[in-house]
């Protein structure tokens, strides 16, 4: 098995969690337990004790000593197995026990001690006769509070000792044996949790540019895989789109660059084909410069497109004056505009200064002004504005042209696309794309807003600089 796949990493965390989760409970259950029986040990020790106390409670301090000494008052607490009353005197001495006591024996001078400086019962765990003895010892007091004696009541604790071994015992001999279902519990949830994975995986491994019309299977469990098969799905829908967009640009831009490629080589062929008077050469070559020009033009699309897709594309860009850009565009609008008799007017604002690419940011505007000239018909207007606003600078230009469909609105600053109504002009549907990536570049915004037949307003708006 890959250690480093995520079915493996899976499996190692469910039996980690599970081996962790099992071995606190089982601790848990292990320690609760033992105080359970020591809390039982020390409750039937304390009401022997308390009972003898009692009675000794009942008697004056002189006849003490005589009733305790009676066999018969050790055999009323002693019923129980292993129960050991042990009875002392102020001065250490055993006055009588359940047990035999040897001279050897150090516990009960050590409790003998330890229980008559304390006003409260003292429980201990000490080996005797080696054998393991739990303790309840409470000093006896007459009325004056002087010390009359000590009794001692103690139960065996090898049988509580043996039970947790055992329970330890058994409980790490079900930890042991349950891990190995555990790792194979947590194989299956872990390949049955990756199933949906592993289908799209294999899925992604077919798709390729040739079929990006297929899509991942949608595993519909309404967690993360199902909204990451949509993530898929969408990403597939965008890439299939951009796809075909760029075929059809490049079959478009072959096209356009076929048109002039073929005219200009027969351009060239006629001309060279025989010896011709200079002004049959001025004119092959001047209708050549025209192809020559339309590819060029085409070219230097692509290449400010890919300038505008740079992450740094402003990066080395100076103050500028946007009014001097602009006056100069409206002089260009003016004579693009003039065949067709088309008005040009608008107020620029002066000394609009802004930081960026004087040559891009013109180029930019130059796309949105030529198509204005391109559908504005004859003795329409153009409008091209210049002014600060809030803080910012804003140019519009408005038309009165045949305006944009409702259905391209939304896709017009898409590259390579080109409305209805536009497939007849030659273009590589760069234009606009163009503009907005080059005013993006720059950090403005651009909006269009037009109503088919009436014509279309664009609007640019372009951070200031910070003098201007």
């Amino acid at each position: 098995m890959n250690t480093r796949s995520v079915r493996f990493r899976l499996t190692l965390w469910y039996s980690l969690a599970f081996f962790v989760t099992a071995t606190v409970a089982f601790a848990i259950f292990y320690f609760v337990t033992g105080q359970i029986l020591y809390q039982q040990t020390d409750s039937t020790l304390s009401s022997h004790g308390n009972k003898i106390l009692e009675i000794i409670g009942r008697n004056d301090a002189a006849g003490m000593h005589t009733m305790l000494e009676k066999q018969a008052f050790l055999r009323d607490f002693s019923e129980i197995p292993g129960m050991v009353v042990i009875l002392m005197d102020n001065a250490g001495r055993v006055i009588n026990s359940s047990m035999t006591v040897t001279p050897e024996n150090t516990v009960l001078p050590q409790l003998f001690q330890e229980t008559q400086k304390s006003d409260k019962v003292v429980y201990a765990n000490e080996v005797v006769a080696g054998s393991g003895m739990r303790f309840w010892a409470s000093a006896v007091r007459d009325s004056k509070g002087a010390l009359s004696g000590v009794v001692l009541v103690a139960h065996p604790i090898d049988v509580i000792k043996n039970s947790l071994d055992s329970l330890l015992l058994v409980l790490l001999v079900v930890l042991l044996v349950s891990i190995f279902p555990a790792v194979l519990g947590g194989y299956f949830l872990a390949s049955r949790a990756l199933t949906p994975v592993s289908d799209m995986s294999a899925k992604l491994k077919r798709i390729s540019s040739e079929n990006l019309d297929e899509r991942v299977v949608n595993p519909a469990t309404g967690d993360e895989l199902e909204e990451l098969a949509e993530t898929f799905n969408s990403l597939f829908d965008r890439l299939s789109l951009a796809f075909k967009r760029e075929r059809q640009f490049i079959g478009d831009v072959a096209h356009e660059l076929k048109t002039p490629l073929s005219t200009l080589q027969s351009s060239v062929e006629v001309t060279l084909s025989k010896p011709r008077s200079n002004r049959q050469y001025q004119r092959g070559f001047s209708e050549a410069l025209v192809d020559v020009n339309r590819i060029s033009s085409t070219l230097k699309n692509i290449l400010d497109l890919a300038w505008s897709d740079a992450d740094n594309a402003v990066m080395a860009g100076e103050k500028f004056n946007l009014s001097d850009e602009v006056a100069e565009l409206r002089d260009m609008a003016t004579k693009m505009a003039f065949a067709k008799k088309i008005l040009v007017k608008g107020t620029i604002a002066r000394n609009v200064f802004i930081l960026g690419k004087r040559d891009k940011l013109g180029r930019a505007l130059l796309n949105i002004i030529d198509n204005a000239a391109k559908y504005t018909p004859e003795k329409g207007t153009i409008v091209l504005n210049l002014q600060k606003k809030r803080g910012l600078a804003q140019v519009t230009i408005k038309d009165t042209g045949q305006g944009i469909a409702k259905k391209d609105l939304p896709h017009i600053f898409e590259r390579f696309y080109r409305g209805g109504k536009t497939v007849k002009t030659f273009g590589s549907g760069l234009g606009l794309a163009i503009a907005k990536a080059a005013i993006t570049a720059h950090q403005g915004v651009i909006k269009v807003e037009s109503d088919l037949g009436h014509g279309t307003t664009f609007t640019v708006t372009l951070p200031l600089a910070r003098s201007s």
